[in-house]
Order: structure tokens, then C-alpha cells, then sequence
């Protein structure tokens, strides 16, 4: 996955890393300079050498400025390239993954790997990367300059390494399990503000505000305990390094000012030799501190890795067939299913469905909660794809289809219909986003939904909040049956539109149905048996098999279990009146 995000960025990641590499070596040379300055300019009171040392230092100093600006302008210009792809990769591969994997996973979850994750890979790119390559490089020019200047004091710096090694070994194991688990537990926080934030209305209802503050409370606690243990660590790590290089300073001073006195060593080799040592230390300190943002990083692009890699439970045909205009012939042949897959545990959903429905014939699907109505219709839709058996369309099993221009000639109207943010323009022409204004206003005309807009404030252009919260659930259905007319499809399906409404309003959206399925094949799930009766037929569902298929008319007269369902809606009907 890095190979084909970095596909396209290399050349001005390399050219980053070239500017790193100078800037890194300029500030190697300047402890050489002051060593000339003092030996060849000082000692032997040459106001020359001095000078020249000054001017070259100065010259190194600007271009450490220069090759700093550059490389960490195109670094993060570059850097937010690459996280601009992932961003678009993560959103497009969402699209592709089936229902399954929304189900099982929480919204916030989600987002969690979109925001905090992506976030922790940009705050890496741009500051910890440059640093952590400078550092890297320094720190290896700086062991061959201790061994150029001094065997013997470098044998002095050197036996501080291994415990050294050993601290950094310690640090990052243990830091990188802090930095697991505060991940984690971050995710679960976001899903928990997710989730309480959606169900507000709920949670004021039953009083719900303690417990659910309770709950946050518990869950930001045990954040910010992995938090604090990835600091404790730091406070331990940092302070240790710090202690091995002014341990280290000290003996070289001890020793090397004996050498000086004994003229086996020069004074600006010496001084040299402690600016070195802390030039020595310093980036394993940079390191460190990066070691924070790197930790997150990585466990962030795992994440990020797992989500991209996360197989998608309907996925595209390797040559999959163009789509043309569809008749709307539908046949379920022996179609089975199992929620979590063929291998879950469980009752399967559909337990071997054989139905053809023939083009422009109206079917609803009737049956008690669980039988699998909503179920079946989701196979036409392609939202799952069957464990067992095949969803034939126009003679073609659907899974060969291409997705898209399959999916660019149904008509879908869930039992609750989500309507983004905008005017109601926008609502009803989110299934054809090129469709002009007056091909709009026809399909709210067709279904009838034009009288209902026209009392809006501002008619089309009336905003929209998310979810259409400022709508009624009969303005809703309403617009979400426009939608479905303006993209003039093949085959419908209705996830029973009228379940939630009051009469008069299901009367209103029942005559905006019935002029939308004219001459469309359409799957309704009918969970009031007044629409099943307005049905060219009527397939009685229980657990998972076809018990009864027929007319409405026809179903009653073999007085079976239509007919019993029947005699309990009418029932319920006189009941309320």
C-alpha cells in the first residue's frame, strides 16, 4: 500500500532528502571550523584563520537556513499530497465495501480512521520525518568524526552505548504498546460520541444524560491513562539520555584535559570533540521525540492498511458486462443467505428462494418481522450478495453486471429515507446530479409531490437539514419518491414508504407509489397488508422460504396464512377506528 501512495511523489521526496543530507552535513562541519579557528587561528594569533573559519561558518549557517526552508516546504507540500490520496483512496474504498462491514463496525470507527488516524500520519510527515532523517545521518557522521579526531576518547563516548541501545530497545517496546492501546481507545471514544450525539433525542427522552456522561467519562479515563503511560515513559527515556550525555561530556573533559596538559591532544581538538558529543546525543533526544509522533503513525497507517485491505462482501466482476436499458425481469433461483457469511453461526436468512417476478409486475413481500422480506430486496439491490444461489436480472446473474450503471437504473425508497443536507432541489436530484431544474420539478410533478414542495418556505429551494430532521416523515417519503421518478428506473423497490405515516398521509404517498411503479417491475416489502393488496401479487415470506404466492384475492380464498395475516390487519383496523 506505501509503494502505491508514494507512486508519483518520489522525485520530490528524493530531492527532500537531498537537501536533509546537506543540511545534515553543514552542521557536521562547523565543530571541524571552531576546531581550526582555535588551533590555526587562536593559538598561533593568526587573526586570518580566524576569520575564515568565521566567514565559512557563516557561509554554512545560511545554507543549513536554505536547505532547511527548502526541505521542509516541498517535504510537507509533498506530505500533504500523499495524504490528500489516501484521504480520496479511504473514501472511494468505503463506497466499495458492502452493508456487512457497516454493520459490524461502528460509525465512529470509522470516522476515527478518516480524522484521528490520518491526522497522526500528517503531523509525522511534516515534522517528524525531516527530523528523524537529519537525526539519523547526523548521528552517523558524528560516530565517524569521534573516531577521526580520537580513538581514545571515542572509546569514552562508546562505552555509554550499550545502555543506550538497551534504554531505546525498552522505550520503544514498551511505548508502542501505550501507543496501541491509546489508539484504540480512542476509537472507542469517537464511536461513543458518535453514537450519543445520533441518538440525542433518545437519550433525552429516557433521561439518559448522566449515564451516557458516566459511560464517556469511564472511556475517556481509560484514554487518558495509555496517554499518560506513554508519558511516563518519555519522563524516564529523555532524562536517561541526557544523564549518558553529560556523563560522557564529563569524562571526555576529564581525560582530554589531561591530554591537553600533556600536549597529546589540542584544545580545539577537545573543544571540538564536546561539541560533538553534544551534537552525539542530541539526536537520539530528536529521535526520541519523534519516536511519539512515529509510534502513532505506525499504528495509524496499520489501521488505515487493515481498512484498505478489508475485502468488500460484494465485489466487482473481473470482466463485468456493460448494462443496457433492463426490461426488469427478476428470478431468484435457489437464493440463500446467512447474516456474517456462508461459515456464521445461525439461521439463514433466506433458506432457498426460486421466484421469477416477470418485467413491469408489481410483487410485495409480506410476512412477520424476521421472515426475510427486506432481506430479499436487498439482493436485487446488490447490497448483499447470496451465500447460496444466484439474483438473475434480464437472464443475467447480477454479480456479472457492472455495479454502477446496474445500479444507475433502480429506484430505491427505504422505510426511513435519508435526504443530505441542501434544498430540496438538490434532495430529489441526488439520483441524477446533471438533471436540470425543469426535469426536477417533472418527477416531483409525476408523483405528486410538487403541491406538498410549494407550501414549503421557498419551494425547491427550501434548505434541507441533515437527514431532513425539518421535514415530516410524509414530506420525506414524498421527495425520496421524486428522487427514485427522476431516475426514471427499470425496477423499483420499496422498503414499505407508508409504515410510519398516518392515514391521510399514506393515502397521499400511496397514490405517489402507485404513479411510480406504472410500468416498472416493482419489489415491494409490505408491512401493512393495504399495500399488499394494491399488488399484482403477493409472496408470503416465513423464515426465510416462500409459504404462499398468489393474488391477493386468490390468497384469501385458500384461507391460509395470507389470509390469517389478513383477518389480524383488519382486525387491528376496526380496532383503531
Amino acid at each position: 500500500m506505501e509503494g502505491s501512495l508514494l507512486r508519483g511523489f518520489r522525485a520530490p521526496l528524493l530531492l527532500s532528502l537531498l537537501l536533509v543530507a546537506v543540511d545534515a552535513v553543514a552542521g557536521l562541519l562547523l565543530p571541524v571550523l571552531i576546531r581550526h579557528g582555535i588551533d590555526a587561528g587562536v593559538r598561533e594569533a593568526a587573526l586570518g584563520a580566524v576569520w575564515v573559519a568565521s566567514l565559512v561558518g557563516l557561509v554554512l549557517v545560511l545554507t543549513q537556513w536554505a536547505v532547511e526552508w527548502g526541505s521542509a516546504l516541498l517535504a510537507g507540500r509533498t506530505g500533504e499530497r500523499v495524504l490528500y490520496t489516501l484521504r480520496l483512496k479511504i473514501f472511494a474504498h468505503l463506497h466499495r465495501l458492502g452493508l456487512d462491514y457497516y454493520e459490524r463496525e461502528l460509525t465512529g470507527r470509522i470516522m476515527t480512521r478518516m480524522t484521528t488516524d490520518v491526522d497522526a500520519l500528517s503531523t509525522f510527515l511534516q515534522t517528524g520525518l525531516i527530523t528523524a532523517v537529519v537525526s539519523l545521518l547526523t548521528f552517523a557522521g558524528i560516530l565517524v568524526a569521534l573516531l577521526a579526531i580520537d580513538v581514545e576518547l571515542a572509546l569514552l563516548v562508546f562505552a555509554t552505548l550499550p545502555m543506550l541501545i538497551a534504554a531505546t530497545w525498552v522505550f520503544r517496546r514498551k511505548s508502542k504498546k501505550a501507543y496501541e492501546l491509546a489508539r484504540e481507545r480512542v476509537a472507542v471514544i469517537n464511536a461513543d460520541l458518535q453514537e450519543h450525539v445520533a441518538g440525542l433525542r433518545v437519550v433525552q427522552a429516557f433521561r439518559g444524560e448522566g449515564q451516557g456522561a458516566a459511560r464517556f467519562r469511564r472511556r475517556g479515563e481509560d484514554y487518558l491513562v495509555a496517554r499518560v503511560r506513554g508519558q511516563f515513559l518519555i519522563s524516564v527515556y529523555f532524562p536517561f539520555v541526557q544523564l549518558l550525555s553529560s556523563a560522557a561530556a564529563a569524562l571526555v573533559l576529564t581525560v582530554g584535559a589531561h591530554r591537553v596538559t600533556d600536549g597529546t591532544l589540542t584544545a580545539g581538538a577537545l573543544v571540538a570533540y564536546l561539541l560533538y558529543i553534544d551534537l552525539f546525543f542530541s539526536p537520539v533526544q530528536q529521535l526520541s521525540q519523534v519516536f511519539d509522533g512515529y509510534q502513532q503513525a505506525t499504528v495509524s497507517l496499520g489501521r488505515i492498511r487493515e481498512l484498505l485491505h478489508e475485502p468488500t462482501s460484494t465485489p466487482a466482476a473481473a470482466q463485468p458486462r456493460r448494462v443496457g436499458r433492463l426490461r426488469g425481469e427478476i428470478a431468484f433461483r435457489d437464493v440463500r443467505f446467512r447474516y456474517g457469511g456462508a461459515a456464521a453461526e445461525g439461521a439463514e436468512a433466506l433458506a432457498g428462494i426460486s421466484l421469477r417476478v416477470p418485467a413491469g409486475q408489481t410483487v410485495a413481500f409480506v410476512g412477520e418481522t424476521g421472515a426475510g422480506k427486506s432481506t430479499l430486496v436487498k439482493m436485487v439491490a446488490r447490497f448483499y450478495d447470496p451465500t447460496g444461489g444466484a439474483v438473475l436480472v434480464d437472464g443475467t446473474d447480477i454479480r456479472e453486471l457492472d455495479l454502477t450503471g446496474y445500479r444507475r437504473q433502480l429506484g430505491v425508497v427505504p422505510q426511513e429515507p435519508y435526504l443530505f443536507a441542501g434544498t430540496v432541489r438538490d434532495a430529489i436530484a441526488y439520483g441524477r446530479m446533471d438533471a436540470t431544474d425543469a426535469e426536477v420539478e417533472a418527477a416531483a410533478r409525476e408523483v405528486g409531490a410538487d403541491a406538498m414542495i410549494a407550501t414549503l418556505e421557498g419551494g425547491y429551494l427550501h434548505q434541507v437539514a441533515e437527514r431532513g430532521r425539518n421535514l415530516s416523515a410524509g414530506q420525506r417519503q414524498l421527495i425520496a419518491l421524486a428522487r427514485a421518478q427522476l431516475v426514471d428506473p427499470a425496477i423499483l423497490l420499496l422498503d414499505e414508504a407508508t409504515a410510519a405515516l398516518d392515514l391521510a398521509t399514506e393515502s397521499l404517498v400511496n397514490r405517489a407509489t402507485d404513479r411510480l411503479a406504472v410500468r416498472r417491475t416493482t419489489l415491494v416489502v409490505a408491512h401493512r397488508l393495504s399495500t399488499a393488496a394494491r399488488a399484482d401479487r403477493v409472496v408470503v415470506l416465513d423464515h426465510g422460504r416462500v409459504v404462499e404466492d398468489g393474488t391477493h384475492e386468490a390468497l384469501l380464498a385458500r384461507d391460509g396464512r395470507y389470509a390469517e395475516l389478513w383477518r389480524t390487519f383488519t382486525g387491528e383496523l376496526r380496532a383503531a377506528a
